[in-house]
């Protein structure tokens, strides 16, 4: 180039810039557009929720309700679970826990008869004791539960029998109640196998009495109704005794069995 003379390079093709009603400018008329500086979207202001994107929302707002009102209705169930078994509820379930330990540790003794009919019921039994040094020892006594109706209370008593140790006085009673009750009902399972003839016979069911003082059933049940909150509340405990039934017949033939075999 020789100097102080001017060279004409020559000219690009230059578009015109305007402005978009939206944010940022565009170049019109350009031989070729950049893929780096792509043309920007604009945000229509007018342009609404379309019907897929409003079910998908209703749905997603459905499944947090109901989870949240699931999750509280649990919460108030347990409340009111936990509040139900306060007061004097609590007290009944924790004398009839005393009471099926009771019974189900009973035993046929000639001492000590089982009687029982629809308001009381008295049997044999085991206790612990502790002596004057502190010293624990075993009691043989006869429990006994029944429906002081004077009182509305369902009593349980206890008295010793035959102490296996000598210090202790015979003819000692501790007594104990839950109340108020309103109605007390006892009802006894009996059970009775027999062999007629070569064929097993077996009689069960529920009675309102025991009369039998050989034997002892083969289960007790128990319901307890009182009032709490202005309603009436029934609580029943059914306990099954170990011991009871007509267990001789079973040994009865037992011993034939076993002098058939000998024979």
């Amino acid at each position: 180039m020789v100097p102080g003379r001017f060279r004409w390079l020559p000219m690009r093709k230059i578009g015109i810039i305007s402005r978009n009603k939206g944010t940022g400018y565009r170049v019109q008329g350009t031989e070729k557009k950049s893929n780096l500086n792509p043309e920007p979207r604009t945000l229509n202001p007018e342009r609404g929720f379309t019907l897929i994107e409003l079910l998908l929302a209703a749905s997603i707002l459905s499944i947090i309700a109901l989870a949240i009102l699931s999750t509280f209705g649990a919460g108030m169930r347990a409340f009111e679970r936990v509040q139900s078994f306060g007061g004097f509820q609590a007290d009944v379930l924790l004398f009839l826990e005393g009471f099926e330990r009771d019974a189900r540790n009973t035993f046929a003794f000639s001492g000590v008869k089982f009687k029982g009919d629809s308001q009381s019921m008295s049997f044999a039994s085991i206790g612990t004791k502790l002596d004057e040094d502190g010293n624990a020892f075993t009691v043989l006594e006869e429990r006994s539960y029944g429906f002081d109706s004077s009182q509305k209370a369902l009593v349980e008593k206890e008295e010793d029998f035959a102490p296996a140790v000598s210090s202790v006085t015979e003819g000692s009673v501790r007594t104990r109640q839950v109340a108020p009750i309103k109605a007390v009902a006892f009802q006894y399972y009996s059970y009775r196998k027999e062999i007629e003839d070569g064929e097993e016979k077996i009689e069960s069911g529920w009675q309102g009495t025991w009369t039998d003082e050989e034997t002892i059933p083969r289960g007790v049940k128990v319901e307890l109704t009182f009032e709490e909150g202005g309603q009436e509340v029934s609580l029943a405990r059914t306990v099954f005794i170990p011991s009871g039934g007509d267990i001789g017949s079973d040994e009865e033939e037992e011993e034939e069995q076993g002098d058939g075999s000998d024979g």
